[in-house]
């Protein structure tokens, strides 16, 4: 079994990153203008792209369930589901590569990070079982969501849906990311992508480099993919908190319309306000399934994860309470 352990002060260290600059820029452009931050919370992309066209199984049905209704941003849990899309166009279509799950405790001041592996075998409502990966590609974000629902107990209150050519055009657009690479690592982004790393140790990465780098599983495992993402994730971040008001904002306007959410104008804005809070929060980032609660199968020909989803719906409960 892959050994899955963690340095816990620097997950604590990439998930505040990640909060903190994400929602750190929408406050400093509130600073400047309240109309601004009013603006910029419209220019999400349409949700509703990626679910025409889509069918989630009926609630009646054998393996159907109805999903939760939303719960406002004021209450004390708020989970936002974070979806990476199997795309190289401006298309929102596919599989899900990457399914994030971001939650916030208010009440008792917990910021929660959960990456749920892509190989996690799952029973897909309607579609029988699959891969969770194959639900958004079924059903969007709907059918993603209440698969992660019957299958995990977590109810998901709002979506964000990105594909790879925005995480291409992102990185290019804040100029680059330096990773510490091995060289088996070189070799996989040399092979897949564009430009020419000379050796191992800190490189630095274009936009199509990072999202080789971060999409490598086949020297290890897909929980070592996860800890790539996050490394990317981390340097970015990083680069974004050094840059100016204006490069933040133009940052904004070129790529909030990309990202596909149903996060509502007002919760952007209370999201913003939680900023001033969140350096007193208790950070927790792992993946599910969590260690001990899975074992390799092959089904189909096909390598996956068998879960044992009780003891994961506990990890969730015990992470988020």
């Amino acid at each position: 079994m892959p050994d899955m352990s963690t340095n816990k002060t620097r997950d604590k260290s990439v998930a505040k990153i990640v909060l903190l600059v994400l929602l750190g820029v929408i406050v400093l452009v509130a600073a400047v203008s309240g109309f601004l931050l009013t603006h910029y919370a419209g220019l999400f992309g349409d949700l509703r792209e990626e679910e025409r066209g889509k069918t989630v199984a009926d609630s009646n049905t054998a393996t159907g369930e109805q999903i939760i209704a939303p719960t406002n941003i004021a209450d004390d849990v708020f989970t936002i589901l974070l979806v990476g899309v199997d795309s190289y166009t401006d298309t929102y279509t596919g599989r899900s590569d990457v399914q994030m799950l971001m939650s916030i405790n208010q009440k008792s001041k917990k910021l929660v990070l959960c990456s749920i592996l892509r190989d996690s075998y799952v029973s897909i409502p309607g579609h029988g079982n699959n891969r969770i990966n194959a639900a958004y590609g079924e059903g969007g974000t709907n059918l993603l969501n209440q698969t992660i629902k019957n299958n995990f107990g977590i109810p998901v209150d709002r979506v964000a849906v990105i594909n790879f050519q925005v995480v291409i055009d992102f990185v290019n657009a804040i100029g680059g990311v330096d990773v510490d690479l091995s060289p088996e690592e070189v070799e996989i982004i040399n092979n897949g992508s564009s430009g020419y790393l000379s050796g191992a140790g800190v490189n630095h990465l274009n936009g199509e480099q990072a999202l080789t780098y971060a999409r490598i599983r086949k020297i290890d495992n897909d929980f070592s993919r996860t800890k790539r993402q996050r490394v990317v994730m981390e340097d970015a971040l990083d680069k974004i908190g050094n840059m100016s008001l204006t490069q933040q904002s133009s940052l904004m306007q070129q790529f909030l319309p990309r990202v596909h959410s149903d996060l509502t104008r007002s919760e952007v804005i209370n999201l913003g306000s939680l900023v001033l809070r969140l350096r007193s929060f208790d950070v927790k980032s792992f993946a599910i399934p969590v260690d001990g609660t899975w074992s390799d199968m092959t089904v189909s020909g096909m390598a996956v994860l068998d879960i044992d989803f009780a003891a994961n719906r506990k990890a969730w409960e015990d992470a988020v309470s």
